[in-house]
């Protein structure tokens, strides 16, 4: 890719020496004679001319076994080239195109060189073959253009092209390297375009909808430090290698929804302001690290496949779609990536949005139980809190209520002598230590004993200690074993 890109800046530097070398003076020549010149076999060599009239080539023509050079130079008639095919390279390069342009269903065998060239009106390379490098080098489409159905069979290069309006390359095949670095683009539609080889779209501006559905990644893609200004559509899209998508902007809703990402999908530092749609999508790794999403986005991931999701759940948190399987599939991704405070978190988000989600009846209820005591189970210190509130609570009642008795023994008497005398009103140390005493063991101490309604109250502290120790022996088990 560094090589490739080598090529392109060193080819961009002669192409620029083509256009500061070109005469000032421009001396105007008619399409006829142009024409005239090109069937007759004769070799096109011109720089800064004027060419006026309708230039027309059609299939009866037949193929252009020659080559031509038109630099710089500027087209005022329309120019239709129809189903030709050039077997030697075309340069027209610096040219200016005030009309129409089609080369629709043309056919280059040689390389075609369109750098610098600006086209004021609609272009249309629609079904165009390119045997050889494309290059369309900070070229300017000023109207609508497509490239709908052409096929690339050498390195394609839009490097710095600019589309002010709508372009498609939908159905496009791009058999090897592309390349739309730093490309400026308003609406543009890449439907179910196949790039085999490597392309890069790394600092490219989408000012307008950018529509890659169906589009097969076939290699690597770079997308690194672009920026979506609205809506980006990747729907039912295919990576096959990586895909980059590092530092990116999307201003609008990212939809990725199907699509199949077969290597790593890189989105470390990239920006949301809008949603980010992954419904349906299968994902073998997809990194999130330090992606920032705006106050009201939101991710969808139902029923999105994946092997490895490598985000925090800061960043999802309070962010998803509420789909039961989609939380349940980030539990168990957290848990082997050996997030497990993580999967805890996520796990119980899932659990208090479906408790909240849920009607009124007994499964609603044993679910508030259940977050209440435990946390659904991650949350020890829940336990932690309840049985140091019971033990607290009770102690409480037994203190302020005098529930209970102390025997205080004068002397040496022994067990059951009548000279024992029961105290009027014990402490609250002692009614905090009869307190733990019923939660821990459900007996009480030798020398105290309750009184009245309160045998009743110790007999619930004792049933609640069994099951709030029982509970926290088990929650506390499973965090540790892990």
């Amino acid at each position: 890719m560094a090589i490739l890109l080598l090529l392109l800046l060193g080819e961009a530097s002669s192409e620029e020496s083509v256009l500061d070398g070109a005469s000032s003076a421009s001396s105007g020549i008619a399409a006829q004679d142009i024409l005239a010149q090109i069937r007759s076999g004769e070799s096109l060599d011109y720089n800064n001319v004027t060419i006026t009239g309708e230039l027309y080539l059609g299939p009866g023509d037949g193929p252009i076994k020659q080559s031509i050079r038109i630099t710089n130079s500027r087209f005022q008639g329309p120019v239709r080239i129809v189903g030709v095919t050039f077997d030697e390279f075309l340069d027209l390069r610096g040219c200016i195109f005030q009309d129409e342009v089609s080369f629709i269903k043309s056919r280059f065998l040689g390389d075609a060189k369109f750098a610098g060239a600006k086209f004021g009106k609609q272009a249309d390379f629609a079904e165009t073959y390119f045997q050889g490098p494309a290059s369309f080098i900070s070229t300017s489409f000023q109207n609508d253009s497509s490239f709908g159905s052409a096929q690339f069979d050498g390195d394609a290069v839009f490097l710095d092209c600019s589309f002010a309006s709508d372009v498609d390359f939908n159905y496009a095949k791009f058999l090897r390297s592309g390349s739309f670095l730093n490309a400026n683009f308003e609406d543009v539609s890449f439907f179910e375009t196949q790039f085999a080889g490597q392309v890069t779209f790394r600092s490219a501006q989408f000012k307008g909808n950018a529509t890659f559905a169906a589009t097969r990644f076939e290699s690597d893609v770079l997308f690194r430090a672009a920026r979506f200004w609205k809506g980006s559509t990747f729907g039912l899209s295919s990576f096959g290698g990586l895909a980059d998508y590092g530092n990116v902007d999307f201003n609008k809703t990212a939809f990725f929804g199907g699509v199949k990402f077969a290597d790593l999908a890189y989105f470390a530092n990239a920006r949301f302001n809008g949603d980010l749609i992954l419904e349906g999508a299968r994902l073998y790794s997809m990194q999130l690290d330090n992606a920032t999403f705006s106050e009201r986005s939101k991710i969808n991931l139902n029923s999105t496949d994946f092997s490895k999701f490598v985000v925090h759940w800061s960043i999802l948190q309070n962010r998803m779609v509420y789909n039961g399987a989609a939380y349940l599939a980030l539990v168990k991704n957290y848990k082997s990536l050996e997030w497990f405070d993580e999967a805890d978190e996520c796990y119980y988000q899932y659990r208090r949005i479906g408790q909240d989600q849920a009607p009124w009846g007994w499964d609603k209820l044993s679910d508030i139980i259940s977050w209440l005591s435990c946390g659904y189970g991650v949350r020890v210190s829940y336990t932690a809190f309840w049985c140091l509130f019971t033990i607290l609570i009770f102690g409480l009642i037994f203190w302020a209520g005098k529930g209970m008795n102390k025997f205080e023994i004068e002397g040496m008497e022994l067990p059951g002598d009548t000279r024992l005398k029961p105290s009027k009103r014990v402490s609250f140390t002692d009614a905090l230590y009869f307190s733990i005493a019923m939660f821990t063991t459900s007996q009480a101490p030798v020398n105290t004993y309750p009184v009245g309604v309160y045998k009743h109250l110790a007999m619930a502290e004792g049933i609640l200690g069994w099951f709030f120790l029982g509970l926290f022996v088990v929650v506390l088990s499973a965090v540790l074993i892990r």
